[in-house]
């Protein structure tokens, strides 16, 4: 069922969603963004360049309002439109939040109203690489009960995978999303710090550590979290986490602890693995203590 929607928010997230769903043949009829210049750019790439505005009043022509908004404004500019009278009975709002729960979008004023989260379990890094990785991406859906069918419709629209997440877990789930991703990033830019203390450039330690993280990415989605795992701590090679202490020295204290924290769990996977036993893992885990 074709429906018709208003976008607030022509950010990466909300691009990448509203291409693929005007794709799949959805009526964009409004691109609502603050800077009139970025709501035009986001509307081209969405396929309706005419739809872009800055009215947050064009949502009265949808009957499916999507926030791609920052967690911390989705639920003042809900309650906005909300008292605004510019919502219609029924229209159901939409949010992409992974932390906060659809209900955050409703109040006791305005209309009766529906409400849906949609997480795509992907990172949005720009609009264009959104648009080829969602395509296969899980999606958490949460919300009304007697919505999740809409749910699982607009995320198959998306070429996504739906599950369904109670409300009440969303914040452990982005919790864990967000180790995922986005501490996978921070890792790899202090992995870039260390070779720099080699005399790299960190464009020059990065290029030296792709085919590794690429190399660990792959034998992750082949093998799992377990039997991925290789190196020192997975043969209990003690001598070699002294060495490394002590490389280390030199660094932040912040460095220093984010390597024996993870020197921690790695011993923990590496006991479930079975490659470490108990002893070995007690003096690792004595080295490794904060």
């Amino acid at each position: 069922m074709s429906r018709r929607i208003a976008l607030i928010g022509p950010g990466r997230i909300g691009q990448a969603v509203t291409r693929l769903l005007h794709d799949a043949g959805h009526d964009i009829v409004a691109v609502i963004g603050r800077d009139p210049a970025r709501a035009k750019a986001a509307a081209r790439f969405i396929g309706r360049g005419e739809a872009a505005t800055t009215d947050q009043g064009a949502v009265s022509a949808a009957d499916l309002v999507l926030f791609a908004l920052p967690d911390d404004l989705i639920g003042a500019t809900a309650a906005h439109l909300r008292r605004s009278g510019r919502l219609t009975e029924g229209t159901v709002l939409v949010h992409f939040s992974g932390l906060h729960p659809a209900n955050i979008l409703l109040g006791e004023e305005g209309p009766a109203l529906g409400a849906l989260s949609i997480h795509p379990l992907q990172t949005f890094a720009d609009a264009v690489v959104g648009v080829r990785n969602l395509p296969g991406t899980p999606c958490a859906i949460e919300g009304e009960a007697a919505l999740l069918p809409l749910a699982e419709a607009l995320v198959a629209d998306l070429g996504g995978r739906p599950f369904v997440i109670d409300r009440q877990h969303k914040p452990l789930y982005h919790a864990a999303a967000c180790v995922a991703s986005n501490y996978l990033v921070a890792l790899t830019n202090a992995a870039c710090e260390l070779l720099g203390g080699c005399g790299y450039r960190r464009e020059e330690a990065f290029e030296l550590l792709s085919p590794l993280l690429r190399g660990t990415l792959n034998n992750l989605v082949t093998l799992g979290p377990v039997a991925a795992l290789t190196g020192p701590i997975s043969r209990g090679d003690t001598h070699t986490v002294v060495r490394h202490l002590q490389a280390l020295e030199p660094f932040s204290a912040d460095l220093n602890a984010l390597y024996r924290a993870l020197g921690r769990q790695t011993a923990t996977v590496a006991r479930e693995k079975g490659t470490l036993d108990s002893a070995a893992e007690a003096k690792l885990r004595s080295l490794l203590e904060p």
